[in-house]
């Protein structure tokens, strides 16, 4: 069976199929503006999303295995053999899954040394994703190959690639606009994590791999099969494996993900921590911060200590990041703040907004972007925050108001002025929406 299973690896398609997945999966990091290369759980996701498009071609190279007798002319000599069908058919399958998966897993693998010499952090029960992923990978595989082994047609590979692909889409777009349905738990383009520290919950990972199993017992079936009961029950194993994948890893994100707590472990540099997961990132933030605690340090009571900004639960899309989602409040002394990864803006103007409020954990409510800004820029000596990125430059008009009332407040003696932007500051961190009068004097 070795030496069969050997000459199938040589002389079948499956390291053609193994070298395709590699560069298309390559291809799509590359192409990813998702992934930064030292965050493990976003790179696990963008692993497994990629089967999205590497699923249509395990089904296109399953297709042409299966087409093979056909096309060759060697059907009718194959099938006149004393050999049972599925000894016939199985080693080829067997290489082809193993090809695949080999693959599949080669591309994790090299991602995962590549982020672990950065000193990214890794959690080992995140490799239980892309072993489920093969399984999907393989599965969908054979299932080309009992589709190719039904219609010999050259139209057959493009055509199940094509049929896969839209049939994930199906999925995707199944449910109404904001409201999650079962179905798109069959698409391989899962919704992402929101943050750094979400990790793929066990009810996913089971739902992929009982999909996957599904995949290779009915593709197993088909492709052994000659009567209708083998059929039948390749369609009843495929419903109920797609049943159990869809309906097990649920809708919400909470129910796709969960909070690493490891991922969101303290490492600090003196008084600057972040977590674990954005470790890599303390060398080049902590004297930017250190700045910001400096500025902060103008009024009285100032923190003496900056903590990254972490939820303890996880986000879910449509609510805002301090509306939605529970959030660490700081303790006596320390301000919470974002690393602002995802963007350009300046990280000592994003503390200071707020004189150090902006991440104060609290929920409901919007915040007065106004007054914000008007602190922060009082204290960094401007007129207005260019750095910011809460989307208050889109709004002439505010940063106009904001640009008067930092005016104002310096034209007041210089206690009224620190007097009021602590004012402002106690108020924010007791979770008062309405922040302006404090520093314009409507309201003390």
């Amino acid at each position: 069976m070795s030496r069969i299973f050997a000459i199938e690896l040589r002389r079948s398609n499956a390291l053609t199929l193994a070298a395709l997945l590699v560069v298309a999966s390559a291809a799509l990091f590359a192409l990813s503006g998702n992934l930064r290369w030292s965050e493990w759980l976003m790179f696990a996701y963008v692993h497994a999303s990629s089967l999205f498009l590497l699923l249509p071609l395990a089904l296109a190279g399953g297709a042409v295995l299966g087409r093979r007798e056909r096309r060759t002319r060697a059907d009718e000599l194959v099938a006149g053999t004393a050999r049972p069908r599925l000894q016939r058919v199985l080693p080829g399958m067997l290489a082809l899954a193993a090809a695949a998966g080999v693959a599949y897993l080669l591309v994790f693998a090299a991602g995962a040394v590549l982020l672990l010499t950065t000193g990214s952090y890794a959690s080992a029960v995140t490799v239980l994703w892309p072993l489920s992923g093969m399984l999907v990978l393989a599965g969908g595989a054979w299932l080309g190959v009992a589709a190719g082994r039904a219609w010999s047609s050259l139209v057959v590979p493009p055509l199940v690639a094509v049929l896969g692909l839209l049939l994930q889409l199906g999925f995707s777009e199944s449910g109404p606009p904001g409201e999650p349905s079962p179905l798109e738990n069959l698409s391989m383009l899962a919704q992402p994590p929101s943050y750094d520290w979400e990790a793929i919950n066990g009810r996913a990972v089971t739902g992929y791999a009982v999909l996957g199993v599904g995949l290779l017992l009915a593709g197993l079936l088909l492709a052994a099969g000659r009567s209708w009961v083998p059929r039948v029950a390749a369609a009843v194993v495929l419903g109920a494996a797609g049943t159990v994948a869809a309906i097990v890893p649920g809708t919400a994100m909470a129910d796709r993900y969960h909070v690493d707590t490891a991922a969101q472990r303290l490492v600090c540099d003196g008084p600057v921590c972040v977590t674990q997961a954005h470790a890599y990132a303390l060398g080049d933030a902590a004297p930017q911060v250190r700045e910001a605690l400096a500025l902060l340090g103008k009024l009285p009571g100032a923190p003496t200590r900056a903590v990254e900004w972490r939820a303890d639960e996880v986000y879910q899309p449509g609510e805002s990041d301090w509306d939605g989602t529970g959030t660490t409040r700081p303790e006596p002394g320390t301000v919470n703040f974002d690393l602002g990864l995802d963007g350009g803006g300046s990280l000592v103007e994003s503390i200071v907004a707020g004189a150090g409020t902006t991440w104060n954990g609290c929920r409901g409510g919007g915040r007065d972007l106004v007054a914000m800004h008007a602190a922060g820029a009082w204290l960094l000596g401007k007129d207005e925050l260019t750095g910011v990125d809460d989307g208050l430059r889109y709004y002439p008009e505010m940063r106009q108001d904001v640009r008067d009332t930092v005016r104002e407040l310096r034209a007041l003696p210089a206690q009224e002025q620190l007097r009021r932007v602590t004012a402002l500051r106690d108020a924010s961190l007791a979770c008062r929406e309405d922040l302006l009068p404090l520093l314009t004097g409507a309201r003390s």
